[in-house]
């Protein structure tokens, strides 16, 4: 019964991560319709403090030694997020952390 609540605790990340995604994706239609140059102009912010945050992890090993791996992993995650909400990203996030 003790790993009950890590179980919760991972389903609930999964159930966040999941409509985090769809609300990001549903944001990035609406501001790519509205207006595409202010769009790409945030999506270039918002994956830049990806990239620089991931940097951080690996060098200050927050997690220990799995940061560069826990950190890749993300950087995957994310961009696959950031390539189908808004087509591209400069470097996939997963190879700028490394």
């Amino acid at each position: 019964m003790s790993d009950e609540p890590v179980t919760v605790e991972r389903a609930g990340e999964r159930l966040a991560y999941h409509l985090l995604t769809e609300a990001y994706r549903d944001l990035a239609s609406v501001l790519l319709s509205a207006d595409a140059k202010a769009a790409r102009s945030l999506f270039h912010a918002v994956e830049a403090r990806t990239a620089d945050a991931l940097r951080a992890v690996v060098a200050e090993r927050r997690d220990g030694p799995a940061s560069l791996r826990i950190a890749r992993a993300v950087g995957g995650q994310l961009n696959e997020l950031f390539e189908g909400a808004h087509g591209h990203t400069g470097i996939p996030a997963s190879r700028r952390v490394a």
